[in-house]
C-alpha cells in the first residue's frame, strides 16, 4: 500500500487528509504526520500501517483530551464520551484514560470533592441535586455518596436559607405561600420532610395579592 496524496484540510489547516492507493483513507494532525514521517510516495505494508494508525489514534485522542482539560476539569466519563463522539477507537480512548489517570490529570474522587465543595454553599443546594448532577457526569454512585457524607451538607439549613429568600417575593395567605414554598424546595431536590420542617420554622405572614 502506498501513500499517494497528503493534502491540507481547507477548514482546518492543522490537519491533513491522507490518500492510500488513490483513495481517501483518513485525516491526521500535522504534528503527528511529521512525527511519523509520513510523505507522499511512501510504501507501507499492511501490518506497519496498522501500527502507525494505532499511534495516530492514540496521540490524536490524547491531544484532544488534554485540550478539553485545559478548558475545565472533567470526569473520566466526560472525557470518554467526548472522544467517542469524535470517533476515536475504544482502544485508543482506554490508552488515553489510563495515561491521564497515571499522571493524575483525571481523578473522579478529587473531581467530586471539588465539585461538592464549590457548590454546597450555594443557596438552595441539596444533597439530592448534587448527587444527580454528578451521576449525570458519570461518577460512580459510591464515590458520590462517600464525598457527600464527608462534606457534611446540611439540607435543612440550605433549604431554610433558600425559602427565607424566596418567601419575600411570594404573596397570598399562609396556606398559599406554604404551598408555593414547598413546591419550590421540592423542585430543588429537598425531601418532603425537610420541606415541612422549613415551613414550620418560617413565620409566614399574611400578604395581599
Amino acid at each position: 500500500m502506498k501513500i499517494t496524496k497528503i493534502e491540507e484540510q481547507k477548514k482546518n489547516i492543522k490537519r491533513c487528509n491522507i490518500y492510500i492507493d488513490g483513495e481517501y483513507h483518513s485525516s491526521i494532525d500535522k504534528e503527528i504526520l511529521e512525527e511519523l514521517n509520513f510523505c507522499e510516495g511512501m510504501e507501507l505494508n499492511p501490518d506497519e500501517f496498522s501500527q502507525k494508525l494505532m499511534i495516530i489514534q492514540y496521540k490524536s485522542a490524547l491531544r484532544a483530551a488534554l485540550y478539553m482539560l485545559t478548558q475545565s476539569s472533567k470526569t473520566e466519563n466526560e472525557i470518554k464520551k467526548k472522544l467517542l463522539e469524535k470517533h476515536y477507537t475504544k482502544e485508543a480512548i482506554e490508552q488515553v484514560l489510563e495515561y491521564l489517570r497515571g499522571i493524575h490529570y483525571i481523578n473522579d474522587e478529587s473531581y467530586t470533592e471539588c465539585f461538592i465543595k464549590s457548590a454546597k454553599d450555594t443557596t438552595g443546594t441539596s444533597r439530592r441535586t448534587l448527587y444527580y448532577k454528578l451521576i449525570g457526569k458519570g461518577v460512580d454512585s459510591e464515590i458520590i455518596q462517600q464525598k457527600l457524607e464527608e462534606a457534611e451538607i446540611d439540607d435543612y439549613a440550605s433549604a431554610l436559607k433558600a425559602a427565607e429568600k424566596k418567601a419575600a417575593g411570594i404573596t397570598g395567605d399562609k396556606m398559599k405561600k406554604a404551598s408555593k414554598l414547598i413546591n419550590f424546595l421540592y423542585r430543588k431536590g429537598f425531601g418532603m420532610e425537610v420541606c415541612r420542617r422549613v415551613i414550620e420554622a418560617l413565620d409566614l405572614e399574611e400578604a395581599e395579592e
